[in-house]
């Protein structure tokens, strides 16, 4: 019995002296109070002082008339405390159960900017019908290797999509003209609109459409 409580305490030891900033740390927060994150409908963009990529998606977000929330990090506590519990990089964008980090115009100008004018767009070349589920749509032909890929992707992670052949259908050929691209694929997800096909970019999309 006394060998083994011995044991146990040069063990004890032995992992506290292993893990003392994790335990100071721990120690140092008993009591204190858990932050409550910020509820808002405005899109939080989470930065510090001097971050340029910062202001620059708060500039681009408010161009396109997007409510924005600053929570600078190195001034607010609560900021701060759920920015590390997100982790990655700043800017952090917050829009309801949606997180964004780090910048990428491009990124933030398909879903605020054009992702508006093309509901329109796709609604007055009538590429959803009146009623009709707005499934994501390839307009693609049958030797597209990128437009096989797309078709992949969205099979294996089980979304439904139209899939339309431009070559042999003369309404879809229509409507890819009426969006303004040449090649193939065209995909129209969420009211974004662009063509070609990367597994990055798709999950990037994917992951963001489906964390609503």
């Amino acid at each position: 019995m006394g060998r083994a409580f011995l044991l146990m305490l040069v063990l004890g030891s032995v992992y506290a002296w292993q893990h003392h900033v994790a335990i100071k740390r721990w120690w140092l927060n008993i009591g204190q109070p858990v932050p409550t994150p910020l509820v808002t409908t405005a899109v939080q963009v989470f930065t510090r002082e001097g971050c340029h990529y910062c202001e620059e998606a708060v500039e681009l977000l408010e161009e396109a008339g997007v409510p924005v929330l600053r929570r600078v990090v190195d001034q607010d506590e609560v900021a701060r405390a759920e920015f590390e519990a997100a982790g990655g990089d700043l800017p952090l964008i917050v829009d309801g159960r949606r997180h964004y980090n780090g910048y990428n115009p491009h990124f933030l100008k398909e879903w605020y900017v054009k992702r508006p004018r093309n509901q329109q767009l796709l609604d007055r070349i009538g590429v959803y019908r009146q009623g009709e589920a707005r499934l994501p749509v390839l307009y693609g032909a049958d030797w597209c290797g990128y437009c096989t890929k797309a078709r992949q992707y969205f099979n294996r992670h089980g979304i439904a999509f139209r899939d339309l052949d431009i070559e042999r259908d003369d309404e879809a050929r229509r409507h890819h003209d009426a969006l303004g691209f040449k090649g193939v694929p065209v995909i129209v997800y969420e009211d974004m609109v662009w063509s070609g096909f990367g597994v990055q970019m798709m999950e990037e999309k994917r992951l963001w459409v489906e964390a609503r």
